[in-house]
């Protein structure tokens, strides 16, 4: 396989009837690179999906160099996760000149990243796993307890594949993330031969579209309308 998993140590699979190649894109989609997720602080690294290719190498050469060559940025307590999440934000760099946001895609967060916070698991039966950001030393507790219950009673939280709902969700995703990018395409294309009725507001709908891509492509309900947005404009005639 030209992919590989980083899967952060205090996370526990919870269902093991997933096979986590339906999280990657499909194989027509050839400029998405890192499949990662997102949460209340934005970029989380405790699990992705990393394609190995050059896009990738660069990109992990730059984020492990970022706090060698930029040594005066404050980087906080997860220093890694902030260099990547800064790299990412990059418009220079890559192996393009443009930076990295357009191979990055962000899967809904508990699809491959569900958390356990102090008071409860946000997830379900069937979910794919546990992970315990954040707790520190608090995990430990947390982590025996769910150890436990996939040691003694893994049945309790297997599910059927087909029973999760993942295949469905999945095939959305990467459905509406193939349809955005080639409306992007298609739009550019009018806007180079002039036929776009309306110049400014269709760059404007573009622009928008990818800033959604790039940054909130695990919220589909809005990928969706601004999808839809610049639909509306490309078959103005």
């Amino acid at each position: 396989t030209d992919s590989c998993r980083w899967v952060d140590a205090d996370s526990i699979i919870l269902n093991n009837e997933i096979p986590v190649e339906i999280f990657l894109p499909p194989s027509d989609l050839k400029d998405i690179h890192l499949v990662a997720t997102q949460d209340q602080n934005g970029l989380n690294t405790g699990i992705m999906f990393l394609h190995v290719h050059p896009w990738m190498i660069n990109f992990l050469t730059e984020t492990m160099g970022y706090p060698i060559y930029l040594p005066q940025i404050d980087l906080g307590r997860s220093a890694d996760q902030e260099s990547m999440r800064r790299v990412l934000n990059k418009t220079t760099g890559g192996i393009n000149g443009k930076g990295y946001a357009d191979g990055v895609s962000y899967l809904p967060r508990p699809w491959i990243n569900t958390y356990e916070w102090d008071w409860a698991y946000e997830g379900k039966r069937g979910d794919l796993l546990v992970h315990f950001p954040g707790l520190e030393e608090r995990r430990w507790p947390h982590m025996a307890k769910w150890l436990d219950i996939v040691e003694t009673t893994p049945q309790g939280w297997n599910l059927p594949l087909e029973e999760t709902g993942y295949l469905n969700k999945t095939a959305t995703y990467w459905s509406q993330m193939r349809n955005a990018k080639e409306t992007i395409k298609s739009a550019e294309k009018k806007l180079q031969s002039g036929e776009a009725v309306s110049v400014n507001t269709t760059k404007e709908a573009v622009g928008a579209l990818k800033s959604a891509l790039h940054e909130k492509s695990d919220n589909m309900e809005l990928v969706q309308q601004r999808l839809q947005d610049l639909n509306a404009l490309i078959e103005m005639v």
